[in-house]
Order: structure tokens, then sequence, then C-alpha cells
């Protein structure tokens, strides 16, 4: 490859260009086939129950107190609170029941169950909605049960003690919380939720998964095999390891910012713990911490710090690797860079913390505190912050592509584009920058966008092409097999990743379209997963790796490759994302375990090898002490499956269950209506949800094996 020439990151800008330009001209018509907010929800007497503006402010304050954190509408959001939507149908129900002279909901008896839904159906009529006075009744019901479960029962649902005591803001809560359920008997929501004799999956559902099972025998086959006659042919070609110098002064500056970076780990895995904790009892072993850490306040930081100490070593490992590709950064440019990335972090994480507890007013709770959306909540000032700095961190990639050896030229351009690909996604999700999008549907199809551009679209490339950098400086992987490798998984990963974000959108009222789009692209991102899996296998298996620093390499790329990948493909791909699936495990705990299984180990596994790889090379971890790393990789890979097996998948298959029996309603309850026990409350769940801590225990090891490890060597003079 004379001159670091290749078509790879051509290939990769352009798939880059082509998704978010395929976004922006889908949006048009996206948007013009959206469930409307009618101008007023009224009654046949012409009684007013709710009007469009209610609907909107009620999105505004159900972001504002950070109930997408603790629960869902149509089943996006948080997986232990309420699904408003379907609990909101149920209190309807039950009005309804009532109403034909029965004592609960007939759910046995079909021809009561007809005249319910009868009585529930909405009629449109020009820009208003017409309801009956059923449905009257069971709205005034809904508005009392939320002013005592959002007002004086809030911290028995753990949340803040009395979070909201407006009585005009609970109202828009529920008139928002209606319309969802409105859309969804309309029929916009492809039948979600399921609500026996009420909603069932339509047609749409069936012939999506069956489209899923063609595209697997259509494409996905002969990709797999055009990946093994690549594989063959380059397996071959010469390889030798690439001997680095040791690290100058700016270069070892970024230990630190390692060692905090761990820190941070540490106590978002405490968090994750008292997360979990809190679905059981609203105290910790007694102590009542939710008027400074109630639940949505706990998970939202749990997954933020994730999120960020990870983005952080990719950046603080760019700045270490960065003169080995010819980019000489000085002492100041490196703690000038990570600073910023601490500041954000910091002003990231303290915002939420401060916007769902009520201490940050309008309209700057949205700005520089949370945004109060699920996954993307932080305000909008620190995404733009992150924006920028991951377009000053893409553009330094793009000067090292400049100056680097000819046979890391290519790398490095893959490097810039899949960080300004991040960086464009960021800047997504940021907007509209000052206050809430008004229609959930257009809210819905943003954020899944930046959620994509990381996890599936651009974080993918990044984490393969460092791992196959690594491998390839330590003489385990020819440079054309590394370069192929990067650059079909970064072609394949942007386009099936970002156009499958599709599988989103399947039950949130947006064109029935997305939901073939999202079947059939969301089932070939398995393809570059399952070709890293066998080619690490492989490397393993043959016996070449014989170093100590090759042993730890192929040790944490088996780890992330394996664990990760089965991650992604069994519990993702192979169920939550066939639509016939999806229906009934949407935002339940099978979320969870997918989420559990694969974003640790395909992404926390590999930022932890780079703190590995920096101390080395500095000279802090001998070969001795990469034994110890890599007995904790493969600790943390165990803990986190005994996680998702003890507790995260039987919670899913206690969910679905009961789903069947009850609706979709039940499975994420505390307290019923009518004040029976809920789900959570069942003694199986309870006892399932403890068994976690096993798993907890064992991956907090793992963890701890490299922590500690990184602060003696930091603090031992």
């Amino acid at each position: 490859m004379p001159n670091g020439k290749s078509i790879w990151p051509t290939v990769v800008l352009a798939a880059t260009i082509f998704v978010y330009v395929a976004y922006a001209v889908m949006a048009y018509y996206t948007f013009t086939h959206i469930p409307p907010i009618p101008n007023e929800v009224v009654t046949p007497n012409g009684t007013v129950l709710f009007t469009g503006k209610d609907v909107i402010r009620g999105k505004y304050y159900f972001q504002k107190y950070g109930l997408m954190d603790y629960g869902s509408v149509l089943g996006m959001g948080g997986y232990f609170g309420i699904d408003f939507t379907s609990y909101t149908l149920r209190i309807l129900e039950d009005a309804a029941a009532h109403s034909l002279g029965f004592d609960a909901v007939p759910q046995n008896n079909a021809t009561a169950m007809a005249a319910i839904r009868a009585a529930l159906l909405p009629d449109p009529d020009g820009n208003k909605v017409v309801v009956s006075d059923i449905f009257a009744q069971g709205f005034y019901n809904a508005v009392s049960y939320y002013e005592k479960m959002l007002g004086p029962d809030s911290a028995q649902y753990r949340l803040k003690p009395d979070l909201i005591t407006n009585a005009t803001i609970v109202k828009d809560l529920t008139a928002y919380f209606t319309w969802t359920a409105l859309i969804a008997l309309e029929n916009y929501t492809n039948g979600f939720p399921y609500t026996p004799g009420i909603l069932t999956p339509t047609n749409n559902v069936f012939y999506a998964s069956w489209g899923m099972v063609i595209s697997i025998l259509l494409i996905v086959m002969p990709m797999a095999a055009y990946v093994l006659i690549k594989f063959l042919d380059y397996w071959r070609d010469p390889r030798a390891p690439i001997q680095l110098p040791p690290p100058n002064e700016a270069q070892r500056a970024t230990l630190w910012a390692f060692a905090l970076f761990g820190i941070a780990l540490g106590v978002q895995g405490l968090l994750g713990g008292y997360t979990m904790h809190l679905y059981t009892e609203p105290t910790l072993y007694g102590v009542n911490l939710l008027s400074i850490l109630p639940f949505n306040v706990s998970r939202a930081l749990h997954y933020n710090l994730a999120v960020l100490w990870i983005a952080l070593t990719w950046a603080a490992f760019s700045l270490f690797v960065l003169p080995y590709f010819g980019l000489n950064l000085s002492k100041r440019q490196v703690v000038a860079v990570l600073a910023l990335g601490v500041f954000v972090a910091l002003g990231d994480l303290f915002g939420i913390w401060l916007s769902y507890l009520g201490y940050i007013p309008s309209p700057w709770w949205f700005i520089v505190g949370s945004q109060g959306r699920d996954v993307i909540d932080q305000g909008t000032l620190w995404l733009l912050l992150l924006t920028a700095a991951l377009g000053y961190l893409s553009y330094l990639w793009y000067k090292a592509s400049k100056t680097a050896p000819d046979a890391l030229k290519p790398f490095a351009k893959i490097l810039a584009i899949a960080i300004a690909g991040t960086a464009a996604g960021t800047f997504i999700g940021a907007l509209p920058i000052v206050a809430p999008w008004p229609n959930f549907q257009v809210d819905e199809y943003f954020r899944w966008m930046t959620i994509h551009a990381y996890v599936e679209g651009f974080w993918p490339p990044i984490v393969v092409t460092v791992v196959a950098l690594l491998l390839m400086i330590a003489g385990l992987v020819p440079q054309r097999l590394a370069l192929a490798v990067v650059g079909l998984d970064a072609t394949s990963e942007i386009i099936t990743g970002m156009i499958g974000t599709a599988h989103h959108y399947y039950f949130t009222g947006l064109p029935a379209f997305w939901m073939y789009v999202g079947a059939i692209f969301s089932v070939l991102e398995a393809v570059p997963l399952g070709f890293m899996i066998i080619y690490a296998i492989v490397l393993w298996r043959r016996g070449e790796v014989r170093t100590e620093f090759q042993k730890t390499l192929v040790t944490y790329a088996l780890v992330a490759g394996i664990g990760g990948g089965l991650g992604v493909v069994l519990f993702g791909a192979a169920f939550i994302n066939a639509p016939i699936f999806n229906y009934f495990l949407h935002d339940a705990q099978s979320t969870m375990a997918h989420a559990h299984a694969a974003f640790p180990l395909a992404y926390g596994v590999p930022s932890i090898l780079m703190w590995v790889v920096a101390f080395y090379l500095s000279g802090k971890f001998t070969d001795r002490e990469l034994k110890y790393m890599r007995w904790a990789a493969v600790i943390i890979g165990v803990g986190f499956y005994l996680q998702v097996l003890l507790t995260l998948a039987p919670l899913a298959v206690l969910q679905l269950q009961q789903e069947l029996a009850k609706g979709y309603w039940f499975i994420k309850t505390l307290v019923t209506p009518s004040g029976a026990p809920g789900f959570w409350q069942e003694p199986v769940v309870d006892e399932v949800v403890w068994l976690r801590l096993i798993g907890d225990l064992v991956a907090a090891v793992g963890f701890a094996i490299v922590i500690f490890g990184m602060l003696a060597k930091l603090l031992k003079r």
C-alpha cells in the first residue's frame, strides 16, 4: 500500500455522509405522517378535557421533572417506573368496566372487552377529538391518581418526596399521557402497548419480522462469504511488531487522567448497585436517600458516568498515541484538552443532579441542567461543548493522517471520520438548544439518531480501529488485514447502525415503513461483529500469541469481541430487534440484559485495555502485572454475564409471562390502580433482583484489580 493510500477512508467518509443525508431526506415524509396533536379533546356535550397546548406542556414537564429516567411513554424511557401510556390505558379500562357493571376489567369475557374498547375509541373530528363520557371519567380518575403518585406518595415510588404538588402541572402531564394512549387507540403505534382485548400487534409486526428473516438469507450470508474470502486472502501476509519509543512527559500526563476515569468507573458501579437496590425497597438498608438521590437521578448519573469515562478515555488515549503518528503535542495542550473534558463531564453530572431535584429554573434546566430525555439527557450547553471537543479531536487525527508513517495513515483518517460522525450526532442531540421539541415523535426521531451515532454507528469503528492497530503493532495482524477489518467494519457499522436506528421507531407513532427499514438493517450489524469474534478465536487457537503484551491484547479482544458480540447479536439483534419479539419485550428487562452484556464489554473492556496499554508502554505495568490485568478482563466479563443470566434475563421471562396474562401495563408496576401489589412486589421477582448482587460483586473485583493497580503505580514514589 504505497504512500499510505487506501480506498477505505473514502468509503467510510461516503458512508458517513450518506446516513446523515438519508435521515435529512426522510425527515420530511416522516414528520408529515405522524400522529396529530388535536386542538381539543372534548366529550359529546362539548366539555373540554384538555387541549393540544396542555399536551405540549405535559411533555415539557415530563422532561423537566426527569420522569423519562423513571418510567416511560409508549415504552420509551426508564425500565423501572410505570409506562404512563399503558397505565393510563388501564385506568381508562377500569372506568369503562365499572360503568358497565364489572368490579374489574373482565379480560376473559370477549363480549365485555369489545364493549369496553368501543367505549374508549376516540372519534376524530377535524382538529379536535371527541371521546365518550366514560373516557372522560377515566381521564379524571387518572388525574386524581397521578396527583397522589407524583405528590404525597412520590417517595413510595422511589421519586423525590412531594415531587409535583401543582395540580395544573399534573393535569398537563395526564393530558400528555392520555394523548399517547389516544394515538395508540387510533392505530398509530402498530398495536402497542399490548392490552388484551383492546390492543394487539398489527400485520406490519409480522410482515416486518419475515422481512428480517429473508434479509438474513439474501444479504447476510453473501456478506459473510465476502468477509471469509478477505480473511483467507490477507491472512498469510507478513506481520512484524512495531517498536514504539518510551512516551514523553506530555504523553505520561494522561496516566493521571486514566486513574481518574477509573475512579469514575467505581462510582458508576456503586450508583448502579444503588439504583437496582431501589427496585426492592425505597431505602438503602434503612437509610433514606430519596431527597438527594431518587431513582431517576441515580439512574441518569449511572449511565452518564459510563458514557463519560469511556468517551474521555478515548480522548486521553488519542493524546497518548498521537505522537506515535508523528503529531507532537505539548504538555500544556494535553492538560488543556483533558481539563476541558473533565469540566464538561462535571457540568453534565451536576446539571442532571440539580435539574432533576428542581434547583434549576426554566428555561435553564434544559440548557445547563438536563434535557430529561432518556440517555440523551445532558444539558444542551454540555452537548455543544462536547461537540466542539470532539471536533477538535477529529481535527488532530486528520493532522496525524498527514504526518503518520504510511502504514498508519489510513487508520488515522478513519478515526478522524468516526470521531467527526460522533460529533455530528452529539450536535443533533443538542437540538433544539433552548427548549424541548413539542412533539414526541420528532423528539424520538432525533434522540435515537444521537444514541446510535454513539453506540451503534461511530463508536464501533473507533474501538475496532484502536484494537486492530494495537494487534498490528504487536505483530499479530498483517497491515492489509487490519485495514480490511477496520474499513469493512466502519462502513457496515455506520450504514447499518445508523439506518438501523429505525428499530426504535416500531411503536412510537412514526410511519410504518420505519419498521421494515429497522428490521432489515438492524440484523446486518451482526456481520462485522461476527468477523471480529472469529478472527480473535483463530488468532488465539493458532498459538501465535507469545509475549505477555500479546496475550493481554488478545485476552481483552476476546472478552470484548465474544462477550460484547453475544450481547449485541444474541440479546440484541436475535431477540429484541425482531418486531414480533420487540412488541412484547419493548422496554422490559430484556433491554437491560442486552445493554449489560453489550455496552460494558464491547466498549468498557476495550477502554480499560487502553489504560493498561498506556501504563505498560510508560513502564508502570510490568509483564508480571499484565497477568493480573488479563484476569481482571475475564472476571469483568464473567461478572456481567452473571448479572444477565441470574437476574436480567429471568426478569425478562417473568415480565413476558405477566404481560401475556395481564397486559404491558403490569410489568413495571409497584402498585396497580386498584391498590394491589404490582410486578415489582411479587416475592419471586424480589428474589431474582437480589441475585444480581453476585454478578455485581464479581465484576467489581475485576474493576478493582485494574483501578487499584493504576493508583498504586501512580502513588508509588
